[in-house]
C-alpha cells in the first residue's frame, strides 16, 4: 500500500503547482494595475488575465478526452508540465499584455489536462476505503499551491513569484516518471499482465489476482457498450452520474469559489478597512489550507451527501452575510463597526467550502463513471468547470462595478441554496463502495 501514498503525493506535487497558478491573479494583479507596473493594466484587461486561465483550462480538458485513453493516465500528467513551464516563463519575461494572456493560457491549459487525469488516475488506483481521502489530498494540495501564492506573492514582484512557481511542474516531471500506469487504462489497452504488475506494485502484495478479476470483468463491462457519448446520454445510470457530477461542479463554481480566489486582495482593499487586504487574504489562505487537510481526513468517516449539505449551507449563509455588508456599504449606512464582517465572512465562506464543495465534486467524478464514458464524462464536468470559472472571472468585475459587490455575493447566496436541495433530492451516497458498487447503484442492480 506504500506505493499507492507515494503516487498520490506524487499526483499532489502536480495539483500543487495548479494551485500556484489559480492563487497567483490575487497578489499579482494589483501590482500590474498600478502605474510603475512593468505591464500596466486596466480592470478588464486584469479581468482578461484571469480568464484566459480558465480559457485555457477549457481547451486542455477537452483536448485530455483524446489522449487519456490513448497514452494513458501517466503520461497524460507528465505532459502537463510543458505547457505549464513553458506559461510560467511567458508571464515572467512578459512585455506586454498579449503575451501576459498567452502565458495564462498555457498555464491554464495545463490544468485542464492535469484535473481531469490526476483525478482519473487516482480514483482508478485507490482502494474504496480510501479513496476518498486520497482525492480530497490532491484537493489539499492544490489549497497549499493557493496559500503558497497568497503567502509569498505580496512581497515579490510579478516576474520573481512567476519564476518561483515554475519550480513546482518541473519537480513533478521528475517524480512522476516513476509512477506505475493505472491497472485499469491497462486493462483496457489489452495489457493484462501489466495491470496485475502495476497493481502488485500499488497492493504491496503478489497476490492480486481476485482485484485484478474484479478489474477485469468491470472493463469488460463497460467497453462492451462503448459507444461514446451515446452510451453516456443515453443509458439511464451513466445519465445520472453525469447529472450529478455536472451539477455538483457547477454549484461549486457559482457558488463564488472562483471570484474569491482570484480577487481576494481587490474584495477585501474595498472594505475600507486599515487592515490590508494582503494579510487578511494570507490569513485565508491559511484557513483554506488547514480546512482543507481536515476535510481529507473526515471525508472517508461521514457521507459524502452530509459534508456537501453542510458545505452548500455553510457557503450559502456566508457569501449572504459578506453580501449585506456591501449592500449596507453602498447605501452609505454606517459600517464602521462591522468592517470585520467581510473578512469574517469569507473566512467561513473558505471553511464551508473546505468541507465539502471544494473536494467531493471531484472524489464522485473519479467515483460515478464507468470505465467507458470515464474519460468523457470528467472531461464534460471540467468543461462545464472552466467554463464557469472563465464567464465568472471575466464578469465579475463588471458586475461588481455596474450593480456592487453584494449583487455578486448574493447570487452565490442562491446557488448554494439550491446547492443544497439538489443535494438532499438527488445526489447518491458513494463512501465505502466499490467502483463496480457505485455503477449497481446508479444502474438500480443489486449488489453482487
Amino acid at each position: 500500500m506504500k506505493k499507492i501514498y507515494l503516487a498520490a503525493l506524487v499526483g499532489s506535487l502536480g495539483m500543487m503547482s495548479y494551485g500556484l497558478s489559480f492563487g497567483w491573479p490575487s497578489p499579482s494583479l494589483p501590482l500590474l494595475l498600478q502605474d510603475d507596473s512593468p505591464v500596466q493594466l486596466t480592470l478588464q484587461e486584469a479581468a482578461w488575465v484571469t480568464s484566459f486561465h480558465a480559457f485555457g483550462a477549457i481547451v486542455g480538458s477537452v483536448l485530455c478526452t483524446c489522449i487519456v485513453n490513448v497514452i494513458g493516465r501517466k503520461w497524460t500528467l507528465l505532459f502537463t508540465a510543458a505547457p505549464a513551464t513553458i506559461g510560467w516563463l511567458m508571464v515572467a519575461f512578459a512585455a506586454s499584455v498579449l503575451e501576459l494572456y498567452i502565458g495564462r493560457f498555457l498555464c491554464g491549459s495545463s490544468i485542464g489536462f492535469g484535473y481531469v487525469a490526476v483525478m482519473m488516475y487516482t480514483g482508478e488506483i485507490s482502494p474504496a476505503s480510501i479513496r476518498g481521502t486520497l482525492t480530497l489530498v490532491l484537493v489539499v494540495s492544490v489549497k497549499i499551491g493557493i496559500l503558497i501564492e497568497w503567502t509569498i506573492g505580496p512581497f515579490l514582484c510579478t516576474k520573481d513569484l512567476a519564476l518561483l512557481s515554475l519550480c513546482l511542474p518541473v519537480l513533478f516531471v521528475v517524480t512522476a516518471v516513476w509512477l506505475p500506469e493505472s491497472p485499469y487504462h491497462l486493462m483496457r489497452r489489452g495489457r493484462h499482465q501489466e495491470a496485475i504488475e502495476s497493481l502488485a506494485q500499488l497492493r504491496g502484495a503478489t497476490d492480486v489476482s481476485e482485484e485484478a478479476g474484479i478489474i477485469e470483468r468491470s472493463v469488460k463491462m463497460d467497453l462492451a457498450n462503448d459507444t461514446g457519448l451515446w452510451e453516456l446520454l443515453s443509458v439511464s445510470g451513466n445519465r445520472k452520474a453525469l447529472t450529478v457530477v455536472v451539477t455538483l461542479i457547477l454549484i461549486q463554481q457559482w457558488s463564488g469559489s472562483s471570484a474569491i480566489l482570484s480577487y481576494a486582495e481587490l474584495i477585501f482593499n474595498a472594505t475600507d478597512n486599515d487592515f490590508e487586504g494582503k494579510y487578511v487574504t494570507m490569513i485565508m489562505g491559511a484557513v483554506q489550507a488547514a480546512c482543507a487537510i481536515l476535510a481529507a481526513s473526515i471525508v472517508d468517516r461521514f457521507a459524502r451527501r452530509t459534508l456537501l449539505m453542510i458545505s452548500t449551507f455553510g457557503t450559502f449563509v456566508s457569501t449572504m452575510l459578506v453580501g449585506s455588508f456591501f449592500f449596507l456599504q453602498q447605501n452609505e449606512t454606517n459600517v464602521s463597526g462591522i468592517v470585520w464582517l467581510p473578512a469574517a465572512g469569507a473566512i467561513l465562506y473558505i471553511i464551508m467550502y473546505a468541507l465539502g464543495l471544494a473536494g467531493l465534486p471531484f472524489t464522485m467524478m473519479s467515483e460515478v463513471f464507468p470505465t467507458n464514458v470515464k474519460a468523457l464524462g470528467s472531461t464534460i464536468a471540467m468543461f462545464f468547470s472552466n467554463c464557469s470559472v472563465f464567464v465568472i472571472t471575466l464578469s465579475y468585475q463588471s458586475i461588481a462595478q455596474q450593480y456592487g459587490v453584494y449583487a455578486s455575493f448574493w447570487m452565490f447566496s442562491v446557488v448554494s441554496l439550491s446547492g443544497f436541495a439538489f443535494v438532499y433530492l438527488y445526489v447518491p451516497e458513494t463512501k465505502g463502495k466499490t467502483l463496480q458498487e457505485v455503477q449497481d447503484q446508479l444502474h438500480g442492480r443489486k449488489f453482487t
